[in-house]
C-alpha cells in the first residue's frame, strides 16, 4: 500500500515539475518591447528605438504619434526600427506595436517637447525615403529656419551638394554600391559660428532579388485644367502583387484586387491644384517584396516661383518686403498676409517698390505673399517667418 502511495506521490511530483517549467518557459520567452529615447535638450527632434526581446523578423512594427499612425512614405524615414521625428512643443505620446500571427505586443512613451528659444544655432532635420529604384534617395530639409540659412549636405563627412535659402529644400542621390552611409546637412551662421548638423545611417544592402524596372509616362487630358493620366511601365517581370501610387506622399489609389494575379491599377487619373508635386509608383512582386518606386516632380499651371526678402525698418516693428522678380511681376497684384490675415497689396511696379508693413509689436509672425492669375487660377504662394524682439 505504501508502495502505491510512493509511485503516485513521484507521478504527481513529476506532473507539477513539469506544468512549472513550461509556465516558466513561456514566461521567460514572452516577446518584449520597450523604447529607448534620444534627445538633445533644447531640441524638438527626437529619436526613439524599438528594442525588442523574443520577436521574430517577420513581426510588423507600427508607430504612431499621437494616436495617428506613422503611414504612407512617411514610413520610409523610420531606419533599422529608429523613428525620427520634428516635434511642435508640448505634450505627446508615442506608442509602437509588434504584430505577429500569435499576438500584438505595445509600448507606449510621453514626452514634454520644450524647445530652447534662446539657442541661436538652427534645430536641423531632414526626412529620407527611398526615390528611384533600390539606392536612390530623397532626403527633404525641414526645420524652421530653412528659408533663412545656407546649408550643405554632406556624405561620409564629405559636402556633396550646397543649399541656399532660395532653392529646392531636398537633395536626391544614387548610392552606387552597397554598404553604410552617414548622411548629414550642416550649416554656419553669424550668430551659430561653431556650426551644428543632422545625421542619419542609411544602409544599402546588396540584393540579388529581382526587382522590375518601372516608370510611368504622364500626359495632360484635353480640355482641362490640372487633370493628368499617369501610366506605369513594369518591365523584367510577369507577376505583380501590388501597385501604389502616392501624390506629394499620401497615398492616391487604393489598392483593389481585378480578379487577376495584379492588384492595383496601372493607370492613375488624378486633379491637381496649381504647383509643384511629387508623383510616386510603387511596385511589389513576389520576388521583390520591399518593392521598387519610381518619382518625378512635376508642374501644374504656370506659376511663378515666388520668394521675398525681409529688411526691418531700423528698430521699429515694421519691415520692408522686396519681392523676387518674375515675368509679369509688374501686371499681377501681390497680395499679403501675416498669420493667415490679410494686410494689404504691394505699390505699383512692385519688383522696384517693397510692400511695409508694421506689425504689432515683437514676435514670432508668418508673411506670406500670395498671387492668382488666369495662367494660375488656383494661386500660388510663398511664405517666411519673421520673429523679432
Amino acid at each position: 500500500m505504501m508502495k502505491k502511495f510512493s509511485i503516485w506521490y513521484t507521478l504527481i511530483f513529476a506532473l507539477l515539475l513539469g506544468f512549472i517549467s513550461c509556465e516558466t518557459e513561456d514566461f521567460n520567452n514572452d516577446p518584449e518591447v520597450e523604447i529607448v529615447i534620444d534627445n538633445k535638450e533644447g531640441s524638438a527632434v527626437y529619436s526613439f528605438e524599438a528594442k525588442t526581446n523574443g520577436i521574430n523578423n517577420d513581426a510588423e512594427i507600427i508607430w504612431s504619434v499621437d494616436g495617428n499612425d506613422i503611414e504612407g512614405e512617411d514610413k520610409e524615414n523610420i531606419i533599422n526600427q529608429i523613428m525620427d521625428y520634428l516635434f511642435e512643443p508640448g505634450k505627446h505620446t508615442i506608442c509602437v506595436r509588434i504584430i505577429t500571427e500569435e499576438r500584438t505586443v505595445e509600448a507606449c512613451a510621453d514626452i514634454e517637447v520644450e524647445v530652447d528659444e534662446n539657442n541661436p544655432c538652427p534645430d536641423l532635420f531632414f526626412r529620407s525615403k527611398h526615390y528611384q529604384g533600390r539606392s536612390t534617395y530623397k532626403f527633404i530639409a525641414d526645420f524652421k529656419e530653412i528659408q533663412e540659412v545656407s546649408y550643405g549636405w554632406y556624405i561620409n563627412g564629405e559636402l556633396v551638394e550646397d543649399s541656399a535659402p532660395n532653392e529646392n529644400n531636398y537633395f536626391i542621390w544614387n548610392f552606387k554600391e552597397p554598404g553604410r552611409y552617414e548622411v548629414c546637412i550642416k550649416t554656419e551662421t553669424p550668430n551659430c559660428p561653431e556650426g551644428v548638423s543632422y545625421c542619419k545611417v542609411i544602409e544599402v544592402e546588396a540584393s540579388d532579388l529581382a526587382c522590375p524596372e518601372v516608370s510611368f509616362t504622364k500626359e495632360m487630358e484635353p480640355e482641362t485644367m490640372g487633370t493628368y493620366t499617369f501610366d506605369a511601365k513594369i518591365e523584367g517581370v510577369d507577376e505583380v502583387s501590388q501597385i501604389l501610387w502616392f501624390v506629394d506622399g499620401k497615398v492616391v489609389d487604393s489598392p483593389k484586387n481585378d480578379n487577376d494575379s495584379q492588384i492595383g491599377n496601372r493607370t492613375l487619373i488624378y486633379q491637381f491644384d496649381s504647383g509643384v508635386h511629387e508623383v510616386c509608383l510603387k511596385v511589389i512582386t513576389p520576388d521583390c517584396q520591399e518593392g521598387v518606386k519610381y518619382c518625378k516632380e512635376i508642374r501644374v499651371g504656370d506659376c511663378p516661383d515666388l520668394f521675398f526678402e525681409p529688411e526691418r525698418d531700423g528698430d521699429k516693428a515694421a519691415y520692408y518686403f522686396y519681392p523676387r522678380a518674375f515675368e509679369g511681376i509688374d501686371n499681377i497684384t501681390l497680395e499679403w498676409f501675416v498669420n493667415k490675415k490679410y494686410v494689404g497689396k504691394s505699390p505699383e511696379f512692385p519688383h522696384n517698390n517693397p510692400f511695409y508693413h508694421e506689425f504689432d509689436g515683437p514676435g514670432r509672425y508668418e508673411v506670406c505673399l500670395m498671387i492668382e492669375t488666369p495662367e494660375c487660377p488656383n494661386g500660388t504662394s510663398f511664405c517666411k517667418i519673421i520673429e523679432f524682439e
